[in-house]
């Protein structure tokens, strides 16, 4: 009882003076809810318009804020910053060394991460630059959700396409990692038609890794490996049901006749979403009226027979 009266009365305060409450799920325990905002207190907008301590260094800080609701609605809402950043880090001023605690996805993640790992050293990103790119370098770990909780593919893509293109379509980032002149984007795209459309309703990784059966490959291919075939996503056997739209899978209707339902409930994809029924009816006519074009020339035929006949 103590503890959840400590926490009411800290979110009033929280509230009061503006500051991020984390208190999203009820599976999100007290101990945690009352931790993590205290590194809120600091770490947050409002901790830096109204610090809590005169001695702190506020140009430092501002390099290393959080938005505690985006947090809560990320994938680690329900882990305490402790966990991944250390105990070093419950007392300030932070240790020296405390950095150096902090974990790395694989910590966690461990089969995947390992899996994960492999296929990105392949990559350019990693051959490249091998010491500037890590998991966080695309992945922001305070803020990423995943796709079932985004609920639509263009969400999803919008995430997903966004850890793409704050490098590939920013001179500034571009210019951290190598002094080459930045590729524009839709130039590079001219093949595909509309390309703006295409990344609003698919992911880059989706044309720039090969597929897998499980998640997403983190091997990443240039555009001399990229799939250029428009058959491969505008299909009734496209690519995208067992890549970005699978995802959405429960969504599937086959049993009202449609192709790649899942597909068709997000998104109208040309040659990938359309009504089996609506192909059998039209083969079905189709063959009506060639039988009939065919009966009718028959029949033709048999006159012609019959009046000769008589003649």
């Amino acid at each position: 009882m103590t503890q959840i009266r400590f926490a009411a009365v800290l979110a009033v305060l929280l509230a009061i003076a503006g500051l991020p409450y984390m208190a999203r799920a009820a599976d999100v325990d007290e101990e945690t809810t009352q931790a993590n905002n205290q590194c809120l207190a600091c770490h947050s907008e409002e901790g830096l318009k109204n610090p809590p301590r005169a001695d702190m260094n506020l140009k430092g800080l501002a390099r290393l804020l959080v938005s505690g609701e985006r947090f809560a609605q990320s994938v680690h809402g329900e882990e305490a910053c402790k966990d991944c950043h250390g105990d070093s880090y419950v007392q300030y001023p932070h240790v020296g060394n405390s950095r150096y605690q902090i974990k790395t996805c694989p910590d966690c993640h461990k089969t995947a991460g390992r899996e994960k790992l492999a296929q990105f050293q392949q990559t350019l990103h990693y051959k490249n630059h091998p010491l500037a790119f890590t998991c966080t370098s695309c992945h922001d770990p305070h803020a990423l959700q995943k796709p079932k909780q985004l609920g639509s593919a263009k969400r999803v893509a919008a995430q997903d396409n966004t850890m793409c293109r704050d490098c590939h379509d920013s001179d500034y980032r571009w210019g951290q990692f190598t002094t080459r002149p930045r590729p524009n984007l839709v130039k590079t795209h001219s093949w595909q038609p509309n390309p703006e459309l295409h990344w609003q309703s698919v992911r880059c990784v989706d044309c720039h890794t090969p597929p897998q059966e499980q998640g997403t490959s983190h091997l990443i291919v240039g555009k001399d490996k990229a799939e250029r075939d428009c058959a491969a996503c505008h299909s009734a056997s496209s690519s995208l049901r067992t890549r970005l739209y699978r995802y959405f899978a429960e969504q599937e209707l086959e049993k009202q006749g449609f192709v790649n339902a899942a597909i068709m409930g997000q998104a109208y994809v040309v040659g990938a979403t359309r009504n089996a029924w609506v192909d059998w009816i039209t083969w079905g006519l189709t063959a009506l009226m060639v039988g009939g074009l065919g009966l009718h020339g028959l029949l033709r035929i048999i006159a012609a027979m019959v009046r000769k006949g008589r003649h």
